[in-house]
């Protein structure tokens, strides 16, 4: 079974995604930015999910921050190239898994905005980012009528960490589904799942994490059952 990953750097961490999903199943990942976008439609066709994947700022021009343009990293190739990826993937009704960068790409195109700096713009916030070199960790709260809840049979659990910025404004679309104990919005899901394909974006990188988390394991469980489904029932 095919898994699109929107993107993979080359580093050891960007094979992390492929280790873990195929720890749970039976798959191969294909990076689409290895691949020509002329291909994208054909090679999605052969695909059962996509996950979006973590990696640089999302640009703020896109979320009307452009101002702060500096306090970004920012790949604006990446972007487009995603934007693309993004309208292709909802159109076939793809299952989505996006992590990290990817859930604040999503929530952006759907309306959203973000923190350019979680230290600068939130009072008291945790510390998010990696120390030292390493992923950070904290807790969450999850809310138990959502699917990460039902996912996970968790109210509280601990997560890994490593971002600078995060989801600001959640638009209608999505449910913020669970936070860290200084507010910051960790995961969003469909307010609505009717007519959608499946979706699922969480802050932490549960492809880092102890696999037997139910943070981790539940997460790519899931999402291999939900492309198992899409692959005997949609194509």
């Amino acid at each position: 079974m095919n898994i699109a990953l929107s993107h993979r750097s080359g580093t050891e961490s960007s094979y992390a995604y492929e280790h873990w999903l195929a720890t749970f199943g039976d798959i191969q990942c294909i990076a689409m930015n290895e691949v020509s976008t002329e291909d994208y439609r054909t090679i999605l066709t052969t695909c059962s999910g996509i996950v979006f994947t973590g990696g640089a700022d999302v640009h703020p021009a896109l979320y009307g921050a452009e101002h702060r343009i500096s306090e970004c990293s920012i790949e604006p190739e990446r972007d487009e190239r995603e934007t693309f990826l993004y309208e292709l993937a909802m159109e076939l009704k793809l299952p989505i898994l996006a992590i990290c960068r990817g859930v604040q790409f999503f929530a952006v195109k759907h309306g959203g905005s973000l923190f350019i700096d979680i230290q600068t713009d939130i009072s008291n916030a945790l510390s998010h980012g990696k120390v030292d070199g390493n992923d950070s960790n904290h807790t969450i709260q999850i809310e138990t009528k959502s699917l990460l809840h039902k996912l996970t049979k968790q109210e509280d659990a601990t997560v890994n960490s490593a971002h600078h910025q995060s989801i600001k404004y959640v638009s209608p679309d999505f449910i913020a589904s669970s936070s860290a104990p200084d507010g910051v919005i960790e995961s969003i899901e469909w307010s609505d799942p009717t007519g959608k394909p499946f979706f699922l974006g969480v802050q932490w990188h549960p492809e880092r994490m102890d696999y037997s988390s139910p943070c981790s394991s539940s997460i790519a469980q899931h999402f291999l059952l939900e492309a198992e489904s899409y692959s005997l029932l949609l194509r």
